[in-house]
């Protein structure tokens, strides 16, 4: 009997898209044959509960935000347990791996280039630092190089909203969301975390329309004029996001894809400091979407414009889980070091001396710039 493959899915516990990615790719892991899974998950602020077992639970490293929906860099700074953390990267029991699926979760990431472990990334992150995806206008090399050294990786495949060249595929979608049936009505769904409640209400209950909030600092449901204002339950989210048809929410990716998914109107508010997000928010707009750089009084006439807006149709094609689990187990079992997976620096989009000024390239590619400049890129 052929000895089975040990394989850790390990995942980023700051955020629900992680998560919710997991939720899908998972239970598919659980179920191939050929696999013995583990699963670990590093840093916290989750509100989606897991539906599988989590072996090994990491402190890691977590972001904590400012009321006014930034980054709170003191607090990151001082409340994070970083010689723990170098601590776990050191002793982390990985060499009993054969095979290391990594959801932009920083200990196993790390630990396995210091061990020489075969680990693939499976993540939005391989996606936004990939020379081909949308930029903000503002490009920050530095944030780039930051954002992949958090996680290394010399083999991926990155999900993003569209498929925009090769190692980048469409987003995951959970099924229970995938398969959905929604009845928009004239209602609006709000899941912006970063943000405190009193500077949401402030601008919401100005809306003459009905308002569903859910936030983390909230224990029960309660009513403020025409918003609901309820706590982080997964059954309850889902029902309200079937009923919706816009959504305003930060500028991550899970939540912004599944509303562009089921051509839901949308619009994202970027965190402060978060250059990822910018990422993001120039790739939604690609797509239909409405950015709002903060949220204020004085934002009410345009939040009102978007809210009479045409809801724009732009199809995204999700990626199968159950198809890339098999293809990545079969494609390891065949060739150890997944040469096809192996993350190549890609040609730019464009070529060097087509523009002349950045402003003609709102979507510019880190590694064009460099290009331009005579540097070569190299993660």
């Amino acid at each position: 009997m052929q000895k089975p493959l040990k394989v850790l899915y390990a995942l980023q516990g700051t955020g629900n898209g992680h998560m919710a990615r997991a939720t899908a790719l998972v239970p598919h892991l659980e179920q191939h044959p050929s696999i013995e899974l583990t699963v670990w998950i590093s840093g916290k602020h989750v509100d989606l509960k897991a539906p599988f077992k989590i072996h090994r639970r990491y402190t890691g490293i977590t972001l904590f935000y400012t009321e006014n929906g930034g980054i709170h860099w003191l607090k990151v700074i001082f409340k994070n347990h970083w010689l723990q953390w170098c601590w776990n990267i050191f002793t982390a029991p990985i060499t009993s791996y054969d095979l290391v699926l990594n959801d932009y979760e920083p200990i196993s990431a790390w630990a396995c280039r210091l061990r020489d472990i075969p680990l693939l990334a499976l993540s939005h992150q391989a996606a936004v630092v990939h020379p081909w995806t949308p930029r903000p206008h503002k490009v920050n090399a530095t944030l780039e190089r930051i954002i992949f050294w958090y996680a290394p990786f010399e083999r991926a495949r990155g999900f993003h909203f569209k498929k925009n060249g090769p190692h980048v595929l469409g987003p995951i979608i959970r099924d229970e969301i995938k398969n959905l049936i929604c009845s928009p009505r004239r209602e609006l769904l709000v899941y912006l975390p970063a943000f405190s409640l009193q500077k949401i209400l402030r601008i919401l209950t100005r809306l003459e329309l009905p308002v569903y909030v859910f936030h983390p600092d909230v224990q029960h449901p309660y009513d403020v004029e025409n918003v609901t204002v309820m706590p982080i339950d997964r059954e309850v989210f889902t029902q309200v996001f079937r009923q919706v048809d816009s959504v305003l929410c930060g500028a991550g990716f899970e939540l912004p894809t599944e509303a562009l998914y089921h051509s839901k109107r949308l619009a994202v508010v970027p965190i402060k400091g978060q250059y990822e997000q910018s990422c993001n928010a120039a790739a939604a707009q690609a797509c239909g979407a409405w950015k709002f750089s903060t949220l204020k009084k004085k934002h009410f006439k345009a939040l009102n414009q978007w809210l009479n807006a045409p809801i724009p149709h732009h199809p995204i094609m999700s990626t199968d889980p159950k198809a890339l689990v098999q293809t990545i187990i079969a494609d390891f079992q065949e060739d150890k070091n997944l040469h096809g997976y192996k993350w190549e620096q890609e040609k730019p989009v464009y070529s060097p001396g087509t523009l002349r000024s950045t402003k003609d390239l709102p979507h510019s590619s880190i590694s064009f710039w460099l290009h331009r400049k005579g540097k070569k890129m190299r993660f």
